[in-house]
């Protein structure tokens, strides 16, 4: 039923008015400009071009293209607009915005990329790397919108297109002439643009543009010779003080084409590093933001006091930054907030204007683009993907380079070899029908048009590059007429991880350090591109076709007598090998003592299949060591093996990450296995006995990894312990479920165990967070299992690591489960009239939308109120969703969501609550994008007065990402209470428990302390400004009752009465086997000593299919309050009197006593039958404006 609305203007003229402790003033003139400044980075001509966007939560398929750009560009700034209708947008590119293109822009020169650039009115940019390519003359040529010249050597089609100028200002302070020491072709260092908002408001931005000086290791060297390449900080600092000083222009942003890393919530790598030699020379800076570029990746972080943003490439995805300018100051009022959004077809529609530019180049490039030049013996493609991390060989790069090869021979050079650098392959070589490859696929594959060139080199030179290749992991050559071995460095150098041992030609005949061998390279290798310096002092022999044509030549040449096989791999990296048992591969550490060498590993048998791909082997033969594990996984795609065969393999020894997170690099530990080239079955034999875990031997109960791998030691470190058996077979006995299986997974203890369980079956938290707990991977994830049930006999299956722990593989269907018959609680708090009960909920991403909430949770939940919780009195909320959920539209209200779960409590005989909170920004609170979560509070109005409320830390930058903390005001029977509802930083960002880095370090915690600071804080100065208000602060903290920062949050005036309670059932929630405590209720310490507190535990320990309704159990207090005395001439009253009548009794003809003294703070929004949202201040005049929230009838 819609909500009717009625409005009415309350006007007290000549009246000074008083709101609480303050008096209120007239309202100044606007002083700040919302602005908005979204940007790209690496477009690379990009038109429609599509793929993989990724981000620290995974990855987005299908992102990109021109038109769907643009819109989102549009989408972005019309939602900015709408929550900020006086807000100003600009919109920037940071580099490549061109070079390295696909045919539609690339064979027309880039014009139409310059044209879509104008039509999506990008205003400021800078240049990149490949902006080079060509060369910068002609990069300038496109930008100023003339016609090459009569005597280029251009395809007709660019001579005939309807050439733009570009309407961007092109920025680049670190690029100048070696000639005359100024910037190139009278581009400017920065440019300035002044932005002026409805009313008047001008604020000024100004812009300073740079590019990474790893130029010449990027570039030909022809077209970066004349330049010299400024250091960027140094260039920064001088232009931003030019513009501080000079032009009064505070408000800074640099377009920079320099790498940047995200890292947590900061960020690493060469931008990070040019922001900290910047912050050196002038600590005064007003850089407030920077839009990297480079290496494609995701990026928003802060550095300092300057927001990073990085928005991956090739327009999939947009980085925007927003904020306030002060108009007196001209600066950010705050570091500039940020977002990095997919650009992808969902609720998007691509706009047609650069649709129409885009179908324009189509079309003019169709004839060229889509001749068929041969014909690939493959599928659908020929991938550039490498075969791992180490040997780093493709198949299209073996095909390119023999390709090399191939036509230099034609040319009359008598070549031995071949090399590219790997970051001249662009693309896959994509395949129509039959394998046909057109002229684009394969122009779109080798983009650059560099000249092959034939170069004389020695072996020793050879061996050199060779070796170059792992100086920086980005770096490397794929090859054609040679292969190659090489063995760890074992000094040890950073600079040259590798050594060559021996190099072969095709033939067999070694390549000796004095020979003297013909090489085809591309010229941006000679000029000692990527690094390569062993390169620029080899002897040049002569040229042959640019790349591209050379390509497309020899599939041409070699597609004539039909379709071209794809080369095989084994070019590279051919380790020496030798026998090995098990034992030996595994070693006495984390890591394997073969890595990256190739091995013969025999009398093995197979005693888990885990897929098509993966199985686990142990030796028959073990050597009784128990620090080394005598088993281990094997990866070989289609093996056919089974349980009981007895094999031979050969193959290559890695250190491999299981299945993880994003982040799994850099915090995972790694698995030990054989990637086999070879499998033979010899027979078949028995399976090894497993180990039994708590009878043959114990977990370690102590310490997770007490000495940082320092040394291996089993027997006293859980992370050792399980390394020692990574790969066998282990077992448990009857083991006790500790919590609600999820993914499949189950956490237990052997039934053997002696430790302690609470009532509920679970493992209480301990400081030490029981490293002694086994995880399970049943593979099942509809196996129904909770708390205090158990598995029926014996389970075994290997150990393995993935998600950032170890646990142990189960055979699908191996579980069995005897129900432990544990039942959802009720509380034992009865409701009393004289007493006050709070609770504390986290409903677990709640909203109106029925898609994502369900009509199921919402009636669990509101009947867990009614029926589990007898009806509290009010109820702290967390995770209540704007009214759509998940659907980010830019609007945050929450009235349906909360609306929805008050007629629900109804429906199932519940009181009429009310709820208040106070609506966040769009995307600024964490949580799911779009969805907003919030904490509210739900009261009931027959049993409290509410006052008012307000957001502690809004606008507070501890805040980002974290749910405001809500600060409720009530009154219960003449008591005033102050409610604190809490969400605080989640634990994202932590090392994992079980991880690389021992001991884990918890950087989230930081942020918790301070927030709880800031809360502590307000806490001490309302309780001073009012000693008679009793405090209450409830929520999810996601900090455990002996952390810092609840014990800050205790501070002198409060108690947490999770402390109080009995320790067995001291928890709310169910995390890696552990029972612990996240939601926390205190109050003041004349409050706690009459206080009845309770843990309801319906959730935490179930699933969903038991009744769970949300990841967390509700908390709960009673409180009994000291009778109040009346005040003169007032009557000792229960809560009963309408508010009309109170007020009535204190008018005289003013402004209404309860009005005045709890008028709700501006922008509250709460629902119920009348409600005071703002508060408008006109000269002397006070309009309030009231809304009537009642159903219709």
């Amino acid at each position: 039923m819609k909500m009717k609305k009625l409005t009415k203007h309350l006007l007290v003229a000549g009246a000074v008015l008083s709101f609480g402790c303050f008096a209120p003033k007239i309202l100044a003139e606007q002083t700040t400009v919302p602005v908005q400044v979204l940007g790209v980075n690496d477009f690379h001509g990009a038109l429609s071009t599509t793929g993989s966007y990724y981000y620290p939560g995974g990855k987005i398929s299908g992102a990109g293209g021109a038109a769907l750009l643009s819109s989102k560009l549009n989408q972005m700034q019309a939602n900015f607009v709408a929550n900020h209708p006086t807000g100003q947008t600009l919109r920037v590119s940071a580099g490549d915005m061109v070079g390295a293109s696909p045919a539609n822009s690339g064979l027309l020169q880039d014009e139409p990329t310059i044209k879509a650039f104008n039509a999506m009115n990008f205003t400021v940019g800078t240049i990149g790397n490949h902006e080079f390519d060509e060369g910068l003359a002609e990069f300038n040529r496109i930008l100023l919108g003339q016609a090459p010249s009569a005597d280029s050597n251009f395809l007709d089609i660019v001579k005939s297109y309807p050439r733009e100028a570009s309407k961007m200002d092109l920025v680049i302070a670190n690029l100048v002439n070696k000639s005359d020491g100024k910037i190139p072709f009278g581009w400017h260092p920065y440019t300035v643009k002044t932005l002026t908002d409805a009313n008047g408001n001008s604020v000024k931005v100004g812009f300073i543009g740079v590019v990474t000086t790893e130029i010449p290791d990027l570039v030909l060297r022809k077209n970066w010779q004349d330049y010299q390449f400024l250091d960027e900080a140094e260039t920064i600092a001088k232009y931003e003080k030019e513009l501080r000083e000079n032009q009064k222009v505070n408000a800074i942003v640099v377009l920079a084409h320099v790498p940047s890393v995200q890292s947590g919530e900061t960020t690493t790598g060469a931008v990070a590093d040019m922001l900290a030699k910047l912050a050196t020379i002038d600590p005064n800076h007003t850089v407030d933001a920077v839009f990297a570029g480079h290496n494609h990746v995701y990026t928003n972080g802060v550095n300092g006091k300057t927001r990073v943003m990085q928005s991956t490439s090739q327009g999939k995805g947009v980085a925007e930054i927003t904020g306030e300018i002060d108009v007196v100051t001209q600066d950010f009022v705050k570091v500039p907030d940020g977002q990095v959004v997919p650009v992808t077809k969902e609720n998007l529609t691509p706009d047609e204007k650069v649709a129409v530019i885009v179908a324009d180049a189509d079309d003019r490039i169709a004839d060229e683009r889509n001749k068929v030049i041969g014909a690939v013996d493959a599928d659908t493609m020929v991938t550039r993907e490498v075969n791992d991390n180490v040997q780093r060989e493709s198949p299209l790069g073996n095909l390119i380079t023999d390709g090399q090869r191939a036509m230099a021979k034609e040319a009359g050079y008598d070549v031995d070899f071949a090399m590219t650098n790997n970051g001249g392959i662009r693309a896959d070589l994509l395949l129509g029908k039959d394998g046909m490859v057109t002229w684009g696929a394969a122009q779109a594959v080798q983009p650059f048009g560099n000249i092959l060139q034939v170069v004389e080199m020695t072996g020793a030179q050879i061996k050199e590059v060779l070796e170059q290749q792992y100086d920086d992991e980005k770096y490397f050559l794929q090859i054609s007429g040679l292969s190659y071995t090489f063995t760890e460095n074992p000094t040890g150098d950073a600079n040259q991880k590798y050594v060559v041992e021996s190099m072969t030609k095709e033939d067999g005949n070694p390549i000796t350090p004095e020979g003297k061998y013909k090489v085809v390279i591309n010229d941006f290798l000679f000029g000692g591109g990527d690094g390569f310096k062993g390169f620029t002092n080899t002897k040049l022999l002569g040229a042959i076709d640019p790349d591209t044509e050379t390509f497309v030549n020899y599939i041409q040449k070699s597609s004539a007598k039909g379709k071209m096989a794809v080369p095989a791999l084994g070019r590279k990296l051919l380790y020496q090998e030798r026998v090995a048992k098990v034992g030996e591969i595994q070693g006495h550490d984390h890591l394997g003592a073969f890595t990256h060498q190739n091995v013969t590993v025999k009398d093995v048998v197979v005693t888990a299949v885990e897929n098509s791909s993966r199985f686990y082997v142990q030796d028959l033969h073990p050597d009784g060591d128990i620090t080394t594990s005598d088993g281990m996984s094997v990866y070989f795609k289609n093996h056919n093996v089974k349980v009981g065969d007895q094999l031979e393999l050969k193959g290559t020894v890695a250190e491999v990450f299981g299945a993880g997170y994003a982040e799994k690099e850099q915090t995972d530990l790694t698995i030990t296995q054989l990637q086999a080239t070879q499998v033979m079955k010899v027979g078949t034999a028995q399976v090894p006995a497993p180990v039994v875990l708590g009878v043959d031997r114990k977990v370690p109960s102590q310490h997770i990894e007490n000495d940082g791998f320092v040394n291996f030691d089993p027997n006293d470190d859980a992370l050792d312990f399980w390394e020692s058996l990574e790969g066998m077979l282990v077992a448990v006995n009857n083991a006790k479920i500790l919590g609600p299986q999820k993914n499949g997974e189950l956490f237990v203890l052997p039934g053997e165990s002696t430790d302690t369980l609470n009532h509920s079956g679970g493992l209480l938290l301990d400081e030490d967070f029981n490293p002694q707990i086994i995880a399970l991977s049943t593979g099942d994830r509809k196996l129904r299992a909770k708390a205090k049930d158990t598995i029926e006999g014996q389970v075994a299956g290997p150990v393995t690591y993935s998600y950032s722990m170890y646990k142990v593989y189960l055979p699908k269907n191996s579980v069995k489960i005897k129900d432990g018959k544990l039942a959802r609680e009720k509380t034992t708090i009865k409701a009393s009239k004289d007493k006050l009960t709070i609770a504390s909920y986290n409903i677990e991403n709640f909203s109106a939308n029925k898609e994502s909430t369900s009509d199921e949770k919402v009636q669990r939940i509101a009947q867990s109120f009614v029926n589990d919780l007898n009806a509290p009195d009010i109820i702290t909320l967390l995770e209540m969703q704007d009214n759509n959920g998940p659907i980010d539209d830019g609007n945050t209200d929450a009235t349906q969501s909360a609306k929805r779960l008050i007629e629900a409590i109804e429906k199932a005989g519940g009181p009429s609550y009310q709820y208040v909170d106070v609506a966040p920004e769009n995307n600024q609170d964490g949580g799911a994008p779009g969805a907003n979560i919030r904490v509210g509070f739900l009261y009931n109005p027959k049993r409290v007065d509410y006052n008012k409320s307000e957001a502690i830390g809004k606008g507070n930058e501890l805040f980002k990402d974290t749910r405001k903390s809500l600060a409720g005001y009530f009154t219960f029977k003449d008591q005033k209470l102050l409610l604190i509802g809490n969400h605080l930083n989640s634990k994202r960002g932590d090392q994992p428990l079980y991880g690389s880095h021992q001991p884990a370090s918890f950087a989230s915690a930081m942020k918790r302390e301070q927030l709880a600071q800031t809360i502590a804080t307000y806490v001490d100065k309302a309780v001073k400004s009012d000693p008679s208000l009793k405090v209450v602060m409830t929520g999810d903290f996601n900090d455990f009752e002996f952390s810092k920062t609840l014990a800050i949050l205790e501070g002198n005036q409060l108690v947490n009465l999770v402390k109080t309670h009995p320790a067995e059932d001291r928890y709310s929630y169910f995390y890696l086997g552990n029972s612990e405590t996240l939601d926390h209720i205190l109050v003041s310490k004349d409050l706690a000593k009459n206080a009845v507190f309770d843990m309801i535990h319906i959730n935490a320990m179930f699933m969903q299919e038991d009744g769970r309704a949300s990841d967390h159990d509700p908390v709960m207090v009673q409180l009994t309050f000291k009778k109040q005395k009346p005040g003169a001439g007032e009557k000792d009253k229960d809560k009963g009197d309408s508010t009309d009548n109170q007020d009535k009794k204190n008018n005289n003809g003013k402004l209404p006593k309860k009005l005045k003294k709890d008028l709700p703070a501006a922008g509250t929004k709460i629902m119920g039958s009348l409600v005071i949202i703002g508060v408008v201040l006109i000269g002397a005049a006070i309009i309030i404006r009231i809304y009537n929230t009642k159903k219709a009838k």
